[in-house]
């Protein structure tokens, strides 16, 4: 959409304001009465007066957002942008941040380079990226797991959450909860019945992002007396639930591919065209669960120049509206957005505020940490 400027509205203005005064003088000519043509006339002298004064109050904000524009539109990085990942090579934050790469070359002749630096749940790659220069050519791609592993840990979120500022939200991985295939369990009724006395779910690591999400499940579903018995990876925690160590396990869709397991419910407002069959917690009177998810987005060093931002989130832009793009995803039974800084700080706000609430209720955090 073209953008007005602050000059162009001020002349709007006043040619609006002549209109209406021509329009005010001729209704005058028309009437008896020279008072009434008076008082017309200047009644329509002082709305001319205040759409002015309005214009040039709107001007410099106007004026402002046009030349942030085309700041952005004029701004090219001069070295490579490296993306620097917390996951190891083919990890889904990987993957999609190689596919972004691959999809950007199509738009911008900038070099994209994707890096990994696993470890401590992403405070590796945050600490590297927060020790670089606020330019821009450092990019996190973190996910809802930083968050969940940063309050789990008590860490200082005013360093490693917002040192950065949260520029785009691209996709969302589903949660959903497993079983294995040959279980009677088919429905979140059934998962509920058999939860009754108590129940063994296996998973990853106590405190992750799949460990919470489970405890915002039970706390929703009603499920009392439930133990999670945390594996040494993902992978592990599902060959225990095929293996009977555990009635049920929290993951995304696409861990049930090529494994003897089912979902039996996905968190997702919209079924999945790769599972149309399987319910989502609407199904079962529980709508608010199908928001949660597994985000994935990019950040950089708080102080980065807007310009690079908005050159950025432009690109993201057009990657994300790319049909190859969203076709590799949706196979993936990913769903892929774009939500920009404020929508998208405010999830991690609203994230980090249920994961301190349930980690202090289940004592797992001091009853005094903020973040």
């Amino acid at each position: 959409m073209k953008r007005i400027s602050g000059k162009t509205l001020k002349k709007g203005a006043l040619l609006c304001a002549m209109l209406l005064a021509a329009s005010g003088i001729l209704t005058a000519c028309g009437s008896s009465s020279s008072s009434t043509a008076s008082t017309t006339a200047a009644a329509t002298t002082a709305a001319a007066e205040t759409t002015a004064a309005a214009a040039e109050t709107e001007a410099p904000a106007e004026t402002e957002a046009a030349a942030e524009a085309e700041a952005a539109s004029t701004w090219e990085p001069t070295q490579p942008i490296t993306i620097m990942n917390y996951v190891a090579a083919g990890g889904g934050m990987d993957v999609a941040t190689r596919k972004f790469a691959e999809i950007a070359a199509k738009y911008t002749d900038a070099t994209i380079v994707v890096d990994n630096t696993p470890g401590a749940g992403g405070m590796t790659a945050i600490e590297y990226v927060l020790s670089q220069e606020a330019d821009g050519y450092t990019v996190f791609a973190g996910t809802v797991s930083n968050i969940a592993y940063l309050v789990a840990n008590e860490e200082d979120l005013d360093y490693y959450v917002w040192g950065l500022d949260w520029i785009d939200d691209i996709m969302a991985d589903p949660y959903c909860i497993m079983v294995s295939s040959d279980s009677e369990i088919s429905s979140v009724e059934d998962l509920l019945a058999a939860c009754e006395g108590g129940s063994v779910w296996c998973g990853p690591s106590t405190g992750g992002a799949k460990h919470l999400a489970a405890l915002q499940f039970w706390n929703a579903l009603g499920i009392e007396d439930a133990t999670w018995v945390p594996f040494e990876s993902g992978p592990e925690a599902l060959l225990a639930v095929i293996g009977g160590q555990g009635i049920a396990s929290v993951g995304n869709p696409g861990d049930v591919e090529g494994r003897d397991l089912k979902s039996i419910v996905i968190a997702t407002e919209d079924k999945l065209a790769n599972y149309p069959d399987v319910a989502n917690f609407a199904d079962s009177g529980y709508a608010a669960l199908d928001e949660l998810n597994m985000w994935r987005g990019f950040a950089v060093k708080d102080g980065t120049p807007e310009e690079m931002i908005v050159w950025f989130q432009n690109l993201v832009d057009q990657v994300t509206a790319d049909e190859e793009w969203q076709q590799f995803f949706s196979e993936k039974s990913i769903v892929v957005f774009n939500k920009k800084t404020d929508e998208f700080e405010q999830i991690i706000k609203d994230n980090i505020a249920d994961y301190i609430d349930i980690l202090k209720g289940l004592e797992l955090i001091d009853a005094g940490y903020e973040g």
